[in-house]
């Protein structure tokens, strides 16, 4: 299912380009799209640079652009194989408003994955429709979904960011991504109430005590690309969400502005535990 693509990309290194396998132990992540792609279909082109050549015209139907980087990696850290995104070429693809958004945040690091994130959409978007990444623009849509207004009506994309970690996918249908350092979650009876459907909560809690942090991640990361490629938020309560996290993750039941289940594609890591 996966197509690994390499190009070079700079060398002060802001972000570090990750693999499904190097990804296993520290990162949580999910895809969603809505498609009539049967789900063994669609293909996931993993990226190790975001500003890969020789996209344009390439992304199939049943392609989904996608580009995992563990952000600000140590200098120490082995990159052999896997491509860099550098602090020099990311910043010279954000317009204005995103470099004044970025200097809003109050620590380096959540400064530094903003970085990554923008830049690398950009990177990705503009190998796609064969453009500048910095003369890409960009309108929000109802929900505040940001949407790609250069001449490239076919193209979704969605990126997400948390602290040392950045996600980016592009496909030719509604896409949505999220990622989240894997880590023990201290307040996970209350979280869970909110993010998880009773039936979800049950399976979280027939699980064992050492999994379960990392299985609420994996149900949050799944709900929320669910989301984003909806272009709809969190007006969509996510407990009404409701999902197999399994090793073959799945919708169950969704509302109904969400559209049929039968619509919906999950894709994710390996389940573990």
């Amino acid at each position: 299912m996966d197509m690994a693509l390499s190009d070079d990309a700079g060398k002060d290194k802001l972000a570090i380009s990750l693999t499904s396998a190097n990804a296993r132990d520290t990162v949580a992540w999910s895809i969603a799209t809505k498609c009539r792609i049967p789900q063994e279909e669609l293909c996931v082109r993993w990226l190790t640079s975001p500003g890969i050549s020789g996209l344009t015209e390439q992304l199939r139907s049943e392609d989904i652009a996608f580009w995992l980087a563990a952000v600000h990696p140590p200098h120490d850290q082995c990159t052999d194989g896997l491509g860099t995104l550098s602090f020099e070429q990311a910043a010279a693809v954000l317009d204005g408003e995103e470099a004044s958004r970025m200097v809003r945040f109050v620590h380096i690091e959540d400064r530094n994955s903003y970085l990554a994130a923008h830049a690398g959409v950009r990177l990705l978007l503009g190998s796609i429709v064969g453009q500048a990444a910095d003369a890409l623009r960009f309108r929000p849509s109802e929900h505040g979904k940001p949407m790609l207004v250069n001449d490239a009506p076919n193209i979704d994309f969605s990126l997400s960011h948390a602290r040392g970690v950045v996600a980016v996918a592009a496909a030719r249908s509604p896409v949505g991504v999220d990622v989240e350092p894997l880590r023990e979650i201290p307040d996970l009876d209350s979280v869970s109430e909110i993010v998880l459907a009773r039936e979800e909560r049950e399976v979280l809690w027939s699980t064992p005590a050492a999994f379960r942090s990392r299985l609420f991640l994996r149900y949050w990361t799944l709900k929320e690309s669910i989301l984003k490629a909806a272009a709809l938020g969190f007006i969509i309560p996510p407990h009404s969400v409701i999902i197999d996290a399994g090793p073959s993750p799945a919708v169950l039941s969704l509302p109904a502005a969400l559209g049929p289940v039968s619509q919906w594609r999950l894709i994710a890591p390996a389940a573990e535990g």
